[in-house]
């Protein structure tokens, strides 16, 4: 069963283009680390919320991924740029479809 992680970025004001510059690059390594897909969107109503979504096999895989010196190097890169706490969150994936 697929494991899903969610993840909800509040950044500050006037830094969603720097954040995302630091981020993006970041959350691209995942499927080397074994997530099976990632996605990342933008609320409409509110440039400041990001909503990251990525998929593993196992949570083993995420916990590697997020404890990664590459990656803790991003997360410390862009430390003054969102609101602390982060605390990322477990879904159980109930349905999926994709063209």
């Amino acid at each position: 069963m697929s494991e899903v992680n969610v993840i909800d970025w509040h950044v500050n004001p006037f830094r969603a283009d720097r954040w995302y510059a630091i981020w993006m690059p970041a959350l691209r390594r995942a499927p080397s680390f074994g997530a099976t897909s990632y996605s990342l969107t933008r609320a409409e109503d509110d440039h400041l919320h990001f909503v990251q979504t990525t998929i593993w096999e196992s949570r083993a895989d995420f916990d590697r991924f997020w404890a990664s010196d590459e990656i803790a190097r991003a997360r410390e890169e862009a430390l003054d740029l969102y609101n602390k706490p982060l605390l990322p969150g477990w879904h159980v994936l109930l349905a999926a479809e994709s063209a």
